[in-house]
């Protein structure tokens, strides 16, 4: 789908008329190749450095134009629902019975609002980039990366979403609030020690996630680490938006004018650690039973600041049918003191009667803290675990501040970092730091954000996030791990075996290489041409995924797992020959049964021959079929309803062996009948 196209289909009406008019720029765009073909096979710099005189000016004034146009418009658009969503705040206070539903549907239509305006931000930046690489491409220049390079600092693409999405999730607690007592407005949430939980996790494509914290927004309130929802009113305050003029504005001021100190999303980085041959990547891909997984966390910005709170996690695996749940226990320890924790050479009973004498923390919670630092200090020096990767993500949550039962998580804007180096880091800093050089292949984008749904007692998620789910269409994916995907392709030499999703990211991968590589090597007439056809883009901001649409009507997809789980296909197989085994004990009598002089024995041992035939090419069958379901991944959900043995299989073996033993005992009695 082209871009006018795209426009046509995704822009709010309301907002057509201010989007960047594509097409007119686009046969602008035509017209300037047409005339430099006929004058020469390329530009070259002056034609770039005095261009008033020129057809190239004419390009760079109409884009000039329109840039202006887009900025004014989502700049007085954001300022609006800012405005608007401060009201409604206010009007919520106090609201009759009758007044919750209209309030409600007020809420709803400025919600709409933002995601029109997140339409609006995301679809222009798109169009200035096409444009602005068609005209490279058509006239033989390179302009393209500079201009894009200042579209960064346009008001735009600066807005603050933040800002109207906190309010926005504060109106819609401020109307629950009206209706019921749900939480303390001062209370702050603090993480658990300890998390215990059931995490599914789902792939949202970028241009979904506003839609999605409008949505969420709605019955979760946002969580945000260390602020109150007292706090998150101070956006409520007189001056917390700057009333612009918008004649002869100074752009940059205006971006200055939206920056604010409130965030909805949280920058999260966390470093792994493992050995140089892998030894944790493979035990948590394998899934094998406790198997334990160490990682250092940190909030908000590092700049290696000695009282910087790091968190040194443990993760540990448990398989399902053991019983136990699988867990993330913490402790933490001061930045200044994790060089010396990495290198086993950390004073943890010192520290521990340090935190004990200025009475920090609850007995218990030291006591499970000291156990942590303990463990994860041994398998550092016994497994010579060092950090390998790193991952930094902007995290939002929603939940109730009093309570961890229902969290939801939202990851976006993830990089991978290679943190490995030959004998790991000799001196401090004991990670990366920003002056470190680093190659291209050192970091790694991810292009989905992660959605996180984590239930503690609770069997399912309610209809409500169902129906999200499936309106942002949303990739549940089994088992996804950010540390698996970075070693995967970050140390691909390290791992000898894959996650079930890197053979859609590597065709994605070899698909971009390919397009890139042909843009490269066509030259500027060829480029014109294809702009004059009526050409298709191919999107690939994200990979094509293999998915599926999952069972039981939850409406969104699952990733369809390429690598299969070995465990089901053997287990198949053995419960094939187990009912071979069964087969074999009727075929045998059988045979005696044709052996026999008796007339009456031939006639059943016959029988038993054709029952047993039928068994066995029943049995194949069957397991073929079950075969085709756990090759087909349709299993992979949680549903109650969908199971994989054989119901009536039981059945049919006992009855197969409840006929010989009938037979045996009526002969029997017969032929002791026939002898009295």
């Amino acid at each position: 789908m082209g871009f006018a196209e795209t426009v046509e289909k995704e822009a709010a009406p309301a907002y057509k008329p201010y989007y960047l008019n594509y097409n007119e720029l686009k046969d602008l765009v035509i017209e300037l190749s047409r005339d430099t073909t006929s004058s020469r096979d390329k530009m070259v710099s002056a034609d770039m450095l005095e261009v008033d005189d020129r057809p190239v000016g004419k390009f760079q004034e109409r884009l000039a134009a329109e840039l202006k146009k887009v900025n004014q418009f989502a700049s007085v658009k954001h300022e609006d629902v800012f405005l608007g969503l401060r009201r409604i705040c206010e009007q919520c206070r106090k609201l009759t019975k009758e007044e919750v539903e209209p309030m409600s549907e007020k809420i709803r239509a400025m919600a709409g609002e933002i995601t029109c305006l997140d339409t609006f931000v995301r679809l222009n930046y798109m169009g200035f980039q096409k444009l602005t690489e068609k005209f490279d491409l058509c006239l033989g220049v390179s302009g393209s990366a500079l201009f894009l390079s200042g579209l960064h600092c346009e008001p735009f693409t600066n807005i603050r979403f933040d800002d109207i999405l906190i309010l926005l999730g504060l109106a819609w607690a401020r109307l629950r609030a009206s209706q019921q007592a749900e939480q303390s407005k001062d209370a702050t949430w603090k993480p658990p020690e300890s998390f215990i939980r059931n995490t599914s996790k789902y792939w949202v494509k970028p241009d979904k996630v506003v839609l999605l914290k409008t949505r969420l927004v709605e019955h979760l309130p946002y969580l945000i680490f260390g602020a109150s929802q007292k706090e998150q009113e101070k956006l409520l305050e007189p001056f917390a938006l700057l009333d612009l003029q918008y004649e002869g504005m100074d752009f940059n001021a205006a971006a200055s004018a939206y920056s604010g100190t409130m965030e909805e999303s949280q920058l999260l980085s966390s470093v792994y650690f493992d050995s140089p041959d892998a030894v944790s990547y493979q035990e948590r891909i394998r899934r094998e039973e406790g198997a334990r997984l160490v990682r250092f966390r940190w909030y908000g910005e590092n700049f290696q600041e000695d009282d910087k709170e790091i968190f040194v996690e443990r993760k540990i695996h448990h398989e399902g049918w053991g019983g136990a749940k699988s867990a993330k226990e913490r402790c933490i320890i001061p930045q200044k003191d994790i060089f010396e924790f990495m290198k086993g050479q950390f004073d943890i009973d010192g520290y521990f009667s340090k935190l004990a004498s200025e009475g920090m923390y609850s007995e218990k919670a030291r006591k499970n803290m000291k156990a942590i630092a303990v463990e994860v200090n041994k398998m550092i020096q016994a497994k010579r675990l060092q950090p390998i990767i790193r991952t930094s993500y902007y995290r939002c949550a929603f939940q109730l501040a009093t309570d961890n039962k229902v969290r939801i998580s939202l990851d976006t804007q993830m990089s991978l970092l290679n943190e490995y180096m030959d004998g790991g880091h000799p001196n401090k800093p004991w990670s990366h730091i920003g002056s470190d050089p680093l190659s291209r292949d050192d970091v790694y984008r991810f292009p989905y954000a992660i959605l996180e749904i984590k239930l503690q007692d609770v069997s399912e998620a309610p209809l409500w996030l169902r129906q999200t789910l499936n309106d942002i269409g949303a990739i549940q994916v089994h088992k996804f791990s950010k540390f698996q995907h970075a070693m995967a392709f970050l140390h691909p030499q390290r791992c000898p075996i894959w996650p079930h999703w890197h053979k859609d990211f590597q065709e994605w991968h070899d698909r971009k290489d390919q397009s890139a590589l042909a843009k490269f090597s066509r030259t500027h007439v060829e480029a014109a041409s294809i702009l004059r056809s009526a050409s298709v883009d191919i999107d690939l901001t994200v990979p094509q995924i293999k998915k599926i649409v999952a069972p039981a009507g939850e409406g969104h997809f699952l990733k369809d797992m390429e690598n299969l789980d070995p465990k089901a296909v053997f287990a198949n197989e053995r419960t094939l020959l187990h009912y071979a085994e069964k087969g074999m004990y009727v075929a045998s009598i059988a045979v005696v049964l044709l052996n026999q002089s008796s007339h009456t024995s031939k006639v059943f041992g016959i029988t038993l021959a054709v029952i047993s035939a039928i068994y066995y090419i029943w049995i194949l069958l069957a397991y073929f079929d079950r075969l085709r379901e756990i090759t087909g991944r349709s299993k992979v959900a949680k549903n109650r309803l969908a199971r994989l043995d054989w119901e009536n299989g039981p059945v049919l073996a006992g009855g197969m062996v409840l006929l010989i033993l009938v037979f045996s005992l009526g002969k029997g009695l017969l032929e002791k009948k026939g002898g009295s």
